[in-house]
């Protein structure tokens, strides 16, 4: 037998307050085998959800702040749809949509908001306990004003 290598992710520590993400890797072979636990806290957000309403043609930007990011990654959803997994937004014909990195998150902006930006942005953590801070976006559009029997 060769020397091989099985992860298993994920495995909560059952700590009273399920703030820890459990790692367990066991490596065996002919004559050994070796377990390492790996016990990380799971990140707490810094950042608090936002109800936002932005005039239609403005900036949004929507922050994802965390205590610690270290071996964790973020991932943001609109509308339950991915469209950003780390540093990489995944729809590159987007222009408009982009991330600002800091040391522990992020901030998406979203440059000219029209009415397909209206949406639920739900920014992720990459842990087994379930992390995640929700941001609402509204747009507000300048009403059109005409006027009936036109001269």
């Amino acid at each position: 037998l060769s020397l091989s290598q099985i992860t298993v992710n994920g495995v909560p520590y059952g700590s009273i307050n399920d703030l820890y993400d459990t790692n367990y890797e066991y490596e065996f072979g002919d004559n050994q085998v070796r377990e390492e636990v790996f016990i990380t806290k799971t990140p707490q957000f810094l950042s608090h959800p936002q109800e936002i309403v932005v005039n239609e043609g403005h900036t949004v930007r929507l922050p994802c702040l965390v205590d610690r990011l270290e071996g964790f990654v973020l991932l943001w959803r609109k509308n339950e749809q991915i469209i950003s997994v780390g540093h990489q937004i995944l729809d590159r014909s987007e222009s408009r949509i982009h991330l600002e990195e800091v040391e522990n998150g992020n901030t998406l902006v979203i440059s000219l908001a029209d009415r397909a930006d209206e949406a639920e942005y739900v920014c992720s953590v990459s842990a087994f306990r379930h992390t995640e801070i929700r941001h609402n976006v509204r747009i507000r559009v300048k009403p059109v004003i005409t006027t009936s029997p036109q001269e």
